[in-house]
């Protein structure tokens, strides 16, 4: 990177709205507030977040923050005289240069002692050397894509961890509800053209052929900013599918439930992720109650614990925008903090006892011995589960 970005001033967004649906979000300074170059004293040290407040997936930046946010100010009120947690934040944009230039900064200027983001699985490829290089952990808590933990998978130290359904993780979710337990075996598959439907379109292909021996009986793929998909869904119906995998993100979730609905063809969907985006909702209301099931890590009714930690949101922030991404926000910093508690705020020390971590105690479904050394994803087909709709709120079957 060249200097004069390093350089480069942070600019702070103080307000972001979502255009014509979705709550309007108060983009209030932290609770431990920063800006570029924060100097870290022997009372405190800085925790960082690289993560998406304006651009496509602000709205998942956003709930994050706010996990985040809640779980640094949780740790300061119990930390006594100890060293207080400074809270560092940067906007990526939703873009992968931007991504890269606020990860070095935090590193190299900031001296986090790891740091919490993305939201977009290009940032993330394009920026998770920076971090191994250098030693400072990093947990995700959005950013789903299977390939992005593989590049240091087996190296002796991975500084790269993640809280978040990893793709394939969801895939194998999804396809055991199916197969295993619904006995489906004619399936199709809808998917977007992005590097994320691609990447899903794969990870579906695969898990078929190597887990149950079976091909999709129908495939077809749409474009982001589709308005229609009726001729995709009658390919679907004239294949006599049983069931459909459904794989985009939530503007074009919305259209395919309306285009359903204009065909009255509504065959029972089964989504990453993306489908419990608030935005789906908002586009179109009680359509996302009919026969539609996604993958989860996180719902409010899973637990008196997840049920307690929403309200803890709602009580802060005054709503809880994006349940799921706000959760995965607070454990993923908490991790980090947890590291901190244990081995001090030295980065490479923080790493083992992040990766060495048991008796954690997850808001999210992720396991109380969240990782081990050759596994770095916390939320796997074995702790994932699929949730539905039930009168507009998202739920355990």
């Amino acid at each position: 990177m060249k200097k004069r970005n390093l350089l480069f001033p942070l600019v702070m967004m103080t307000s972001l709205f979502f255009a014509g649906c979705g709550p309007q979000i108060d983009q209030q300074a932290s609770s431990t507030p920063a800006s570029g170059g924060q100097q870290q004293t022997a009372s405190e040290f800085n925790v960082g977040l690289a993560i998406s407040l304006s651009g496509g997936t602000a709205k998942f930046g956003e709930a994050v923050k706010r996990g985040v946010e809640l779980a640094v100010d949780e740790y300061n009120a119990e930390a006594g005289q100890g060293p207080k947690a400074k809270l560092v934040v940067y906007d990526d944009e939703a873009k992968p240069e931007k991504s890269v230039e606020i990860v070095q900064r935090l590193i190299q200027q900031d001296k986090v002692v790891g740091f919490v983001g993305p939201a977009n699985s290009g940032n993330a490829k394009a920026h998770v050397k920076f971090a191994q290089e250098a030693g400072v952990p990093e947990v995700i808590p959005v950013a789903t894509a299977t390939a992005i933990l593989e590049p240091y998978a087996k190296e002796d130290k991975n500084y790269i961890f993640r809280v978040t359904p990893y793709d394939r993780g969801q895939v194998e979710t999804m396809l055991k509800w199916m197969i295993e337990e619904k006995k489906f075996s004619k399936i199709g598959l809808l998917h977007d053209t992005t590097g994320y439907g691609q990447g899903g379109k794969t990870d579906v292909e695969n898990v078929l052929k190597d887990k149950y021996n079976l091909q999709l009986t129908a495939v077809d793929s749409f474009q982001v900013g589709d308005t229609n998909m009726e001729s995709q869904l009658t390919k679907m119906k004239a294949a006599n599918i049983e069931a459909l995998i459904f794989y985009g993100l939530a503007p074009e979730g919305a259209q395919f439930l309306k285009s359903r609905e204009k065909l009255n063809y509504n065959p029972l969907t089964v989504a990453s992720w993306t489908m419990g985006d608030p935005t789906v909702k908002e586009l179109v209301g009680d359509l996302v109650n009919k026969d539609v099931y996604f993958v989860q890590s996180f719902t409010i009714d899973q637990s008196d614990k997840a049920k307690a930690f929403h309200e803890k949101v709602v009580q802060k922030f005054g709503e809880d925008i994006f349940p799921i991404a706000t959760a995965q926000g607070y454990d993923s910093a908490r991790m980090i903090l947890e590291g901190v508690k244990k081995a001090g705020t030295d980065p490479k020390a923080v790493r083992d006892a992040i990766e060495n971590m048991d008796g954690f105690e997850a808001v999210t479904a992720a396991g109380s011995k969240p990782f081990t050394k050759e596994n770095h994803d916390a939320l796997t087909s074995e702790n994932m589960f699929l949730a539905t709709y039930k009168d507009g709120v998202i739920v355990k079957p």
